[in-house]
């Protein structure tokens, strides 16, 4: 296979994709702006080696702190992106589900309508199409979580609280997302990368689970059922974001663990440290 460029490779998907194509005795260089053992550094991501194949992962992956951007951000993703579309053969680029937004409540084919309603979404559809014009893939991948995930995210402030006493406290105990452990997202990303998918390809685990659901499979994993759930700023509005992974099943020959039993032994291991 031709040599592959993993970009933001020190991130949490960038590990797990890197630690996979390794495994896979795949020809990888993973590129970081931090100093990391065994990948290379690089100041600026535009200013990558050329490579044959590239899987961009190094967006920043922090819904509010883009959105705190603004329009500006938008601007200087795309002009990483176009630098890097200029020094590769092949793209293979880090989207992500929530540019369906969260008013359907069946799961979302490739083929749904998208609805950028922030800049975070407004930024990734852009890029979206800068590299499907140019060719290349687009991995549309759900709410990502293991061990190492970023501290600001719902799964992370329940884990924060096991075990513990008194209610488990979330922001919001209703919205519906669609939950993928990060392994099985870089085990997906490589089939696609051997098998050569072009398009846009959902990646997640095709189903939904309500933040209290998610809150009541951390609490069983801790051992603590008996503890009440309480939403702290509760939306009071129906909010569901499911990707329909049909296509990744034909294409990849890619079966998911379910949600809740991967999210259970996730949950185990936080609550045991």
């Amino acid at each position: 296979m031709p040599g592959i460029l993993v970009t933001g490779a020190s991130g949490f998907l960038g590990r797990a994709l890197h630690a996979r194509l390794v495994g896979d005795g795949l020809p990888v260089v993973a590129a970081a702006r931090r100093a990391v053992p065994g990948m290379l550094q690089v100041p600026d991501y535009m200013q990558c080696p050329v490579s044959e194949i590239t899987v961009h992962a190094a967006e920043e992956p922090d819904r509010g702190k883009v959105n705190a951007m603004g329009a500006a951000y938008v601007e200087t993703s795309a002009r990483v992106l176009k630098a890097l579309l200029a020094r590769t053969g092949w793209m293979v680029y880090v989207s992500s589900g929530v540019v369906y937004g969260d008013v359907s409540e069946s799961p979302c084919c490739e083929d749904a309508p998208v609805v950028p309603a922030d800049i975070y979404a407004q930024a990734k559809l852009h890029n979206e199409r800068l590299v499907l014009e140019a060719g290349g893939t687009v991995l549309r991948l759900s709410n990502l979580f293991g061990v190492g995930m970023s501290a600001n995210n719902v799964l992370s402030d329940i884990a924060r609280q096991l075990p513990g006493e008194g209610p488990l406290r979330v922001r919001d105990q209703y919205p519906v997302r669609d939950f993928l452990a990060v392994d099985e997202a870089a085990q997906a990303t490589a089939l696609c990368l051997r098998r050569g998918l072009r398009g846009v390809l959902n990646l997640g685990s095709g189903t939904g689970l309500s933040v209290c659901e998610v809150a009541r499979v951390a609490l069983r994993a801790a051992g603590q059922d008996g503890r009440a759930i309480e939403s702290t700023q509760p939306s009071g509005r129906r909010s569901v974001n499911i990707l329909n992974i049909s296509l990744a099943r034909q294409a990849l020959g890619w079966e998911p663990s379910v949600a809740e039993a991967a999210l259970g032994r996730f949950f185990i291991i936080g609550a045991s440290q």
